[in-house]
């Protein structure tokens, strides 16, 4: 497994994390943060030799004619660039090719091809749209292109939670005339309010098949916008490349950011902690001190988290420090979970992991530190019921 970072906002945080701190594996560069011919001249003061041939492009159709914000409209293919009146079955699939013929020109190795995202009513779209990608890439494959090709595959939310949806989707995508190399997962997992990530049965367990049935008829298998619920998954099954973002817009795919102005909330930030696989809300260090709780939430070996966790320290969710917290304690659980090659023994060692956090809240409980809402265990009873139906003990 690879982590990749999924780059966006303040993208140079995460850049800096893998040349400066060795975080990471490589980078998915997002096409609504970046202008169409930057990548090839060089982004913030590192060089394209430096990046290029560790890199994936996700060039973002998926608003398609509706797509709104960023750099999208600067690059010539999106599809905000076509006429209302074009068919966009049609010019959409010549928009694809011309997509991948750019990522072609960069000298990536792997190649993310951009698909219009659709809901589960329209199945029949994206079943169109996979068959006429395929036939791309055959042309390419007889050709002798050495390129490794991987389609997008975006779910939405009501997508992922439709059990027949999800079975004609692997039907489709694993259909013995597929020649595409393997799939960019992307899912709007929906966490509801006051949750940052969701506690649905259903997207995990259907989400989880996914993976496993791809994995299984030996696709390359990438799961782009990934939150740190990506440990159920790495912990389940053997994914290839999972990303590790930043900002949460980076962590949780959602269909509206490309569709629709928005802007962020203010916030002075989250304290990510290894102990509890959870964001903590930064106003809750000042309890959690007070109370002489902050060695149980506190990452070890974690330079920025030392950082973050001093007394003084003036909290803002625009700060590197914070963020990059994230990036080397969720990719340390990642790689540690990873690690491990069976993946029955991966699911009891997550479980464990489950079990720790669990009684690190009840602990801070009993210190008469309660969190709750976003940096509670609202997750922790779902994600240690799914593990243990899948673990054999």
């Amino acid at each position: 497994m690879k982590l990749y970072h999924q780059l966006g906002h303040n993208h140079k945080w995460a850049l800096d994390s893998y040349f400066q701190n060795n975080i990471g594996d490589g980078f998915i560069f997002s096409a609504f943060s970046f202008k169409y011919g930057k990548l090839e001249k060089g982004v913030n003061s590192y060089k394209p030799d430096q990046y290029l041939s560790k890199s994936m492009v996700d060039l973002q159709f998926y608003g398609s004619k509706k797509t709104v914000g960023g750099q999208l409209e600067s690059y010539p293919f999106n599809p905000i660039n076509l006429n209302h009146s074009d068919s966009t079955m049609v010019a959409g699939t010549e928009l694809i090719e011309k997509a991948i013929a750019y990522q072609e020109s960069l000298g990536l190795r792997n190649i993310i091809i951009p698909v219009f995202y659709h809901e589960a009513s329209d199945f029949g779209k994206f079943e169109k749209y996979l068959k006429r990608i395929n036939k791309i890439i055959v042309r390419r494959k007889n050709k002798g292109s050495k390129f490794k090709y991987f389609m997008t595959v975006p779910f939405s939310n009501s997508a992922i939670i439709n059990d027949d949806y999800v079975e004609e989707l692997l039907q489709a995508t694993t259909d013995m005339p597929i020649v595409l190399d393997g799939y960019y997962i992307v899912c709007d997992s929906k966490p509801e309010y006051k949750k940052k990530v969701s506690i649905d049965y259903d997207y995990y367990e259907n989400l989880i098949k996914v993976f496993q049935v791809l994995k299984a008829q030996k696709f390359v298998t990438v799961f782009g916008y990934s939150n740190w619920d990506a440990l159920i998954f790495a912990s389940l099954c053997d994914i290839d490349y999972i990303t590790i973002g930043t900002y949460e817009n980076l962590r949780n795919f959602n269909i509206q950011r490309f569709t629709e102005s928005q802007g962020g909330g203010k916030s002075d930030g989250w304290y990510f902690s290894e102990k509890l696989l959870n964001f903590i809300r930064a106003q809750e260090i000042k309890n959690l001190r007070r109370n002489n709780c902050l060695y149980l939430i506190a990452n070890d070996k974690n330079i920025f988290s030392d950082i973050i966790l001093k007394k003084d320290y003036v909290w803002n969710t625009h700060k590197p420090d914070v963020h990059k917290n994230y990036l080397l304690a969720i990719s340390r659980l990642l790689k540690e979970v990873a690690s491990i090659k069976s993946v029955n023994q991966r699911a009891i060692f997550f479980q464990k992991k489950i079990d720790q956090a669990r009684q690190l809240y009840g602990e801070l409980a009993s210190h008469r530190v309660f969190l709750n809402d976003e940096s509670g265990d609202y997750h922790l009873g779902t994600w240690d019921s799914i593990v243990k139906m899948h673990a054999t003990h």
